[in-house]
């Protein structure tokens, strides 16, 4: 089943939101808000804690770094793009017109995420939390790089610098679409308003990173487990 994005026709079109729905499969759908707004992001924020219950937080900026070992540190593309966080099936998607952006967004706005127990988890969090930490910003306590989960998870060291389809593939026996991978210019990560392929695309890499860690940390019980656990409770 191909990945689909479409404007949320539940949500009022206003001038600091835009909100989509972005279908996986039958299983999965996302509901995505893409905002600036201060107000909108604390919004977005209460909903989504007040409708979730677990305590993993997905979060993914773009662009994304070069994974070949040719390219040197300066030539990285710096956080200045979007940031992507997850909360169950609910993604915000923040624009960053610059890099100094981000530990406001994170430390103001998230800030309950981060001081409430909530445990972040993606793809290339030493990059986030190391650009947070040289600006004083201290984010190492509550967050895991979803390629050490997986390694350690089954074993294989070479999930260590392995990209998310593989990653997806080795943990939960999925095989993404294609798209999931590719990559955009530059220019069009910094562009003034999204279009909806980026918000689909990172909306997938943050949720998917979260169903990956789920796997993890929450294993689903064995069907004989929950139904000895479902007659001990009616007993």
């Amino acid at each position: 089943m191909p990945y689909k994005i479409e404007r949320d026709t539940q949500v009022p079109v206003t001038g600091d939101r835009t909100c989509y729905v972005v279908t996986i499969d039958d299983a999965n759908i996302l509901r995505v808000t893409v905002t600036s707004d201060d107000d909108r992001i604390r919004e977005w924020l209460n909903i989504a804690i007040n409708s979730n219950h677990g305590h993993l937080v997905g979060i993914h900026a773009e662009p994304r770094p070069f994974k070949s070992k040719l390219a040197h540190k300066s030539l990285q593309p710096s956080l200045r793009g979007a940031l992507f966080v997850a909360i169950g099936p609910r993604v915000l998607v923040v624009q960053l017109p610059s890099a100094k952006d981000l530990p406001r967004i994170l430390f103001f706005n998230l800030g309950p995420l981060i001081f409430h127990q909530f445990h972040f988890v993606g793809m290339d969090m030493e990059r986030i939390t190391g650009w947070l930490n040289e600006n004083h910003y201290i984010m190492n306590t509550n967050t895991s790089d979803l390629r050490e989960l997986a390694a350690n998870h089954t074993h294989r060291v070479e999930l260590r610098t392995a990209g998310l389809k593989k990653i997806v593939q080795a943990v939960m026996g999925l095989a993404p679409d294609p798209i999931l991978s590719r990559r955009f210019w530059l220019k069009r990560w910094s562009s003034k308003s999204l279009s909806p392929e980026l918000v689909m695309q990172g909306s997938i890499r943050v949720f998917m990173a979260l169903q990956v860690a789920r796997a993890i940390r929450d294993p689903p019980q064995p069907e004989h487990q929950q139904q000895q656990q479902g007659s001990s409770s009616g007993s």
